[in-house]
């Protein structure tokens, strides 16, 4: 055959022609200079990325007339001779048909010969992971001390199947998948190589399509040109050509569920079904969809996490704007909780319409998130409203009850210090007591409160004056008050003891009743609040035990009594 598929026929032959790379390219190139590449050498990634072209590349490298150089010329008779497969001294093994322990002995007995015509004698191996516990202990001791003439080039794509006695023996390379806008300009390169002129969008596309493999989007490209009779190739055409769907179906599918569309859920599945595209692969892009909805919401438009055009990552950043992240969280929940049901069912386009329209059921939780940042700007306003109605102290209390409207005004537009405002003040019966206390036999005949005695002691007993705030006054006899201050402190009654006979003296003085002062201790409110922790916490750890979660999945079950 003449022809030659694009993945053979752009092969890369540098370093500096791989693709996506550059950290494993610019090392290899660095050891090569510096003569330090080590004998045994491991490229690991997923497919189409390049493990096996870079492995031929250091070959050529390594065995080019003009080196060692890492930049191999690819015109003598060793650098062509590898290119074309047949140099006998660089030996490209399938590990997947070459995996019995007879193969690696023979292997290892044709290591001890010099190479014929190259400066080194280079084994690659591909899909190693494929070799036997067998062949992979037999060649340990080969591959750990190699005669020097010797390399070992191995590639896969399961690393974690290579027994840790090779990787200990192996320089590792880790190969990651190609990002979508080097792939999609690559793939342009290429059509303009070949002269054909396919819309961006198209190639974006593919790109996406290829999920990170330069092969794969080779051999998707490679279908679209072998199809196509015009030098001029639209999206659509793309979209016929690979049977695959555009992306705009699954903005279509995500807008008919958040509209709660059931209708036009239904007229979706039933057109993308009609073009033949397979449902299952349908299903997966839609959780990939929700995925990237997911992420874009959680971490912005300018995301890495999603492998998806500029424009795209736009679009999606509009529609989930005005979303919860937890909303979105459910659907992507469910989706993934029903693909077994999708993957089996033998009627699978009605599987995914009563999915689909599943997610038509579930609560958006009217928007918790934004509920929740209105009531803290409305609460943040009615705080910033409130009035102070006793400027003199350092909380706001309000207005005293039973005040006529003009009292109110007075006492609201009165200044910080004004005479006038003590005076409506003596005037008004404090509440908050039990019982309003009698006037007291004073020469200017004005009725003094409990809180009249408060303000008194404020300036020279601050610290009482907090504690009697909260305490409670009873009127024992009409000469005699009371306090009792609940959930006292030793640190308080200590306190107290020092200002009690000063306060009582006082209060003798300006009300003319003697003064008792209680404390209620807060040791048994202590032990029942303690108790209460000890309960809570063997509950939690009762709810957390493995029995119990585990109970739960089997049954499928909540508790409802605790």
């Amino acid at each position: 055959m003449s022809y030659q598929v694009l993945a053979l026929k752009y092969r890369p032959q540098t370093f500096d022609d791989v693709v996506g790379q550059a950290h494993v390219t610019t090392t290899l190139s660095n050891a090569i200079s510096s003569d330090r590449v080590a004998h045994a050498i491991l490229f690991t990634g997923p497919r189409g990325t390049g493990k096996t072209t870079i492995a031929r590349i250091l070959a050529k490298a390594m065995n080019c007339k003009k080196g060692p150089t890492p930049l191999p010329c690819n015109t003598c008779k060793t650098c062509l001779d590898i290119i074309e497969g047949h140099c006998t001294d660089v030996f490209e093994i399938d590990g997947a048909s070459n995996n019995s322990v007879d193969q690696i002995r023979d292997l290892r007995e044709n290591v001890t010969y010099m190479p014929s015509s190259a400066a080194y004698k280079i084994y690659i191996i591909d899909e190693v992971h494929m070799l036997s516990t067998a062949a992979f202990n037999a060649l340990l001791k080969t591959l750990e001390e190699p005669p020097e003439h010797v390399m070992f080039i191995f590639a896969t794509t399961e690393v974690h199947k290579i027994p840790a006695t090779i990787l200990s023996r192996c320089q590792r390379h880790d190969l990651g998948r190609i990002s979508l806008e080097m792939i999609s300009n690559h793939l342009q390169k290429l059509c303009k190589d070949e002269g054909f002129n396919i819309e961006k969008q198209a190639l974006d596309l593919i790109a996406q399509e290829a999920d990170g493999s330069i092969r794969d989007a080779l051999s998707l490209l490679d279908r679209v040109l072998s199809a196509s009779l015009n030098k001029e190739i639209k999206l659509d055409f793309v979209l016929d050509s690979l049977g695959i769907q555009d992306l705009q179906v699954m903005h279509d599918i995500s807008g008919a569920i958040f509209e709660n569309n059931g209708s036009r859920l239904i007229e979706i599945i039933e057109r993308v079904n009609d073009s033949g595209i397979d449902l299952k692969k349908f299903y997966a892009d839609i959780i990939s969809h929700f995925r990237n909805l997911n992420v874009i919401k959680l971490c912005g438009k300018e995301s890495l996490c999603v492998n998806i055009t500029d424009s795209e990552k736009e679009k999606i950043f509009l529609t989930v704007a005005s979303l919860s992240s937890g909303f979105i969280n459910t659907i992507l929940q469910i989706l993934l909780d029903e693909e077994s049901i999708i993957k089996y069912s033998s009627h699978t386009r009605t599987a995914i319409e009563m999915v689909l329209l599943k997610l038509l059921q579930v609560n958006p939780g009217a928007q918790i998130d934004n509920i929740i940042s209105k009531l803290d700007i409305l609460a943040a306003k009615i705080g910033s409203n409130k009035t102070v109605s006793n400027p003199m102290h350092s909380k706001p209390s309000t207005l005293p009850q039973g005040l006529k409207p003009a009292q109110k005004a007075f006492v609201k537009e009165s200044l910080p210090g004004n005479k006038e405002v003590h005076e409506v003040r003596e005037s008004i019966p404090t509440p908050g007591y039990q019982t309003d206390l009698p006037p007291s036999p004073e020469s200017d005949k004005k009725s003094r409160t409990w809180q009249d005695f408060l303000n008194k002691i404020e300036p020279e007993y601050p610290f009482m004056f907090a504690l009697f705030s909260k305490g409670k006054v009873i009127e024992k006899s009409p000469g005699e008050l009371m306090v009792e201050i609940k959930n006292g402190s030793s640190f308080d009654k200590k306190r107290l003891e020092k200002k009690r006979v000063g306060l009582q003296n006082i209060c003798k003085q300006f009300l003319g009743k003697n003064l008792t002062i209680k404390i209620i201790s807060k040791k048994n409110k202590t032990v029942q609040t303690n108790n209460k922790r000890k309960k809570r916490k063997a509950l939690q750890e009762a709810l957390n035990h493995p029995l119990v979660i585990e109970a739960q999945k089997i049954f499928d079950g909540e508790i409802i009594n605790q």
